[in-house]
């Protein structure tokens, strides 16, 4: 039976084996096709993106017949359900990387000044350069927090002594400071970038590695073109997220792979190498105390940021893969079912037969929080094809189409409820993902459940909180972020009542009746709370248009409670 709380950890090996936007942990999954599917019965999502219903289906031995616009999405899931045993992977990696370093490891090398010696780096601190407004002094960034103690307010320029205010600076260029080796007790140790660095990187940037490095023009209609400053920044293709020196190995290291003969191999390898281009990329954060990872829903680049050694990323993921890997086949002792993924529109499925389907579990994009397509395009630049961003069911803020594309969202996720309903046998159950701060986006999800002829009234609406969140989402009381998800769960049954339903606007007083019948508390979030007012709305057809995040946290504190903006629970300041 389903608490209503499911509370999973999205840091297990299969998640983090590859990034992608949004992932709903294979935990989080596997009860919903045990209690709505039989074993060896037929699975469906039709918003796969990296395809975790396909390997949480593997697992629970059922088929699954995934589907996605992303291109990215289906290699993301097909590599995660190609199967090729550890100890192959790992030899196969390893005299990949072998030969690649025999071409070109010498772009890692640095002299080690505790004893002179030529080693490799692990990695290499690079920084932006800015201009002093006051003196037009090059003011290297990482130096200016150096000698601020690592602080960001408060920084001057040292020739002038005017302080120096990094939003509105001029940027010149970015330059290497800290090259990162294991010392000679093998702890590492950070030391001053050298001339023999500057000579490497020099070569590096006389060669023509981006004549044929894989690339994509990211277009200026691109909704993340202008959220993410791309023309500002000169970032307008996605070669130029890339130092020379990694393009050189990563193009090697790229051509080798798909030399390897064995197709299982190959999909299994070219999979670890697109896991780790975000951090092999400019992307990959710095931080004075451990590196923040690459922002992967967007195109940031921070004014300090690594150069890492590709092959340590690449021969570190082949661990974390095969890590995965070993807790899919574990899971089953003798499969007898097949699981697939193709490229589809999610209202359009022909590849599925009506009333074929045992049960649907997706999780489609929340409104306009991520565009897919777009960020897709750093990796698609490498594995071929672009994700047709025509049929991605994202609304728009910018830009010509953002009247409209609110009528397009809804009208692709209608189209896919409606496939869904079409396709899933008589009785059984679509279960949607959905999370969002917007009333008016939750709205949308609601009617088109309805209008696709699902019974109005869910069988059970649960709380998804996958644990760790976001960096947004630390900030969920301040920037009204809901940092958890609901899961709805609806029936398929042709013998119900399909009028269609009255909702009632009476949305102020769901809020107070659901918060008199919760007590409120430190153990709660401001996200818990919103969840249990949108679950109250659904469950007695009161209309979520005006059901925002804010107006729960405006009740919330007129009963005394603050939200801590660290943690994001509520404080009683009573």
């Amino acid at each position: 039976m389903l608490n209503d709380v499911l509370r999973v950890k999205r840091s297990d090996p299969i998640y983090n084996a590859h990034s992608y936007l949004t992932k709903v942990p294979v935990g989080a999954i596997i009860p919903f096709i045990e209690e709505y599917s039989p074993e060896g019965g037929l699975v469906v999502d039709m918003f796969a993106g990296s395809g975790m219903t396909a390997i949480a289906s593997k697992m629970t031995n059922r088929n699954a017949l995934v589907s996605d616009i992303s291109v990215l999405g289906r290699h993301i899931g097909l590599g995660y359900l190609s199967s090729v045993e550890a100890e192959d992977l790992h030899k196969t990696a390893n005299d990949v990387v072998s030969d690649s370093k025999a071409n070109c490891g010498y772009n890692y090398k640095t002299i080690r000044n505790e004893d002179d010696q030529e080693v490799d780096f692990g990695k290499t601190i690079w920084s932006f350069v800015y201009e002093c407004s006051h003196c037009q002094n090059e003011l290297v960034y990482y130096e200016l927090l150096k000698t601020n103690s690592f602080k960001t307010t408060g920084l001057s320029c040292p020739k002038c002594n005017n302080e120096f205010q990094k939003r509105g600076a001029t940027y010149l260029k970015d330059v290497p400071v800290i090259v990162s080796v294991n010392g000679v007790n093998g702890k590492q140790v950070e030391q001053p970038v050298q001339d023999f660095d500057f000579d490497l990187i020099q070569k590096a940037e006389e060669s023509n590695v981006f004549d044929n490095f894989p690339n994509i023009q990211i277009p200026k209609d691109r909704e993340m073109y202008k959220r993410s400053a791309l023309e500002k920044w000169d970032l307008t293709e996605t070669k130029k997220f890339f130092s020379y020196r990694n393009a050189i190995v990563l193009s090697d290291l790229w051509n080798r792979i798909n030399a390897v003969e064995n197709e299982s191999l190959r999909q299994k390898l070219r999979f670890t190498f697109t896991a780790i281009l975000p951090r092999a990329s400019r992307r990959y954060q710095w931080s004075l105390k451990a590196p923040l990872n690459a922002a992967i829903q967007n195109y940031y680049i921070a004014p300090v940021y690594y150069e890492w050694n590709v092959y340590d990323l690449f021969l570190r993921k082949i661990n974390a893969v095969a890590k995965a890997d070993g807790v899919i086949s574990d899971s089953v002792d003798h499969l007898t079912t097949t699981q697939d993924y193709v490229n589809a529109s999610a209202d359009q499925l022909p590849h599925l037969e009506s009333e074929s389907v045992d049960f649907i579990f997706t999780d489609p994009p929340f409104g306009s929080n991520i565009f897919y397509a777009d960020m897709n395009l750093f990796h698609e630049a490498w594995i071929g094809g672009m994700t047709d961003n025509s049929r991605e069911a994202v609304m728009k803020t910018t830009g010509k189409h953002k009247q409209q594309s609110k009528e397009d969202y809804q009208e692709i996720l209608t189209g896919a409820f409606s496939e869904a309903w079409r396709t899933l046998k008589e009785g059984a159950y679509l279960a949607v993902v959905f999370g969002n701060s917007q009333g008016s986006i939750w709205s949308v999800v609601q009617q088109s459940i309805y209008n696709a002829g699902f019974v109005s009234k869910p069988e059970k609406i649960l709380i998804l909180d996958k644990g760790q969140r976001s960096v947004k989402g630390l900030n969920s009381g301040t920037e009204k972020v809901a940092t958890l998800d609901l899961i709805v769960v609806v029936k398929k049954d042709s013998s119900a009542d399909t009028t269609p339903i009255a909702l009632s606007d009476n949305y102020r007083e769901t809020v107070k009746k659901t918060i008199d019948n919760i007590e409120l508390s430190s153990s709660l979030t401001a996200s818990h709370v919103y969840l249990e007012v949108l679950r109250t709305a659904m469950s007695d057809h009161v209309c979520m248009a005006n059901l925002d995040l804010h107006d729960v946290l405006v009740e919330i504190e007129s009963r005394g409670f603050s939200i801590d903006s660290q943690s994001g629970y509520l404080v009683n300041n009573l």
